[in-house]
């Protein structure tokens, strides 16, 4: 994936956001497809918290002085707990804002291909490259979209009948 692909994902995703969730109801906000899954809410929580504490405050990494490039650890669950009180408009205001101030950030960086090749290491997964970092960037966003999708069709699927044997995510065997 190229940088300006990546920018380009990055730029759609608030407001994707935006049209798949400011309509939905309370209960469907809070539907919950499986006890270990989130809703949608818990989504554009993690979300929101990802976009101020992880992305650009990990691009930095590579640019720092030192040789020691670490990331620190990502905390998935934070976002649930400190946005647990906000409302939906609230969070997908936060989310555009922090996205747009993120992508000014990484426009200014002026990033060049030798860049996109920087090293840093990753807590987990070893060492790790600018590039895959952007790509991982606009993949994370793009795997909450379709989970928020995936996560709609779920909670009225119920209701369309006899179709049910046409969407595959309304199967239990999960075929295509």
């Amino acid at each position: 994936m190229t940088l300006e692909i990546a920018r380009g994902h990055l730029e759609a995703t608030p407001s994707v956001l935006r049209a798949l969730t400011t309509t939905l109801s309370a209960e469907v906000l809070s539907y919950r497809e499986a006890p270990e899954h989130w809703t949608v809410f818990e989504v554009l929580c993690h979300l929101t918290d990802t976009e101020e504490h992880n992305w650009l405050p990990r691009l930095r990494v590579f640019f720092e002085a030192d040789d020691d490039r670490r990331f620190r650890p990502m905390d998935r669950e934070r976002g649930r707990q400190r946005y647990a009180e906000w409302s939906v408009d609230a969070l997908l205001d936060a989310f555009a804002q922090r996205r747009a101030e993120n992508l000014t950030a990484l426009d200014d960086l002026r990033l060049t291909s030798a860049d996109l090749e920087r090293q840093a290491q990753h807590p987990q997964l070893g060492v790790v490259t600018a590039a895959q970092l952007l790509a991982t960037w606009a993949t994370h966003d793009h795997a909450h979209v379709a989970q928020i999708s995936r996560v709609l069709v779920r909670c009225h699927g119920d209701a369309v009948g006899p179709w049910r044997a046409f969407f595959s995510l309304l199967r239990s065997d999960g075929t295509p």
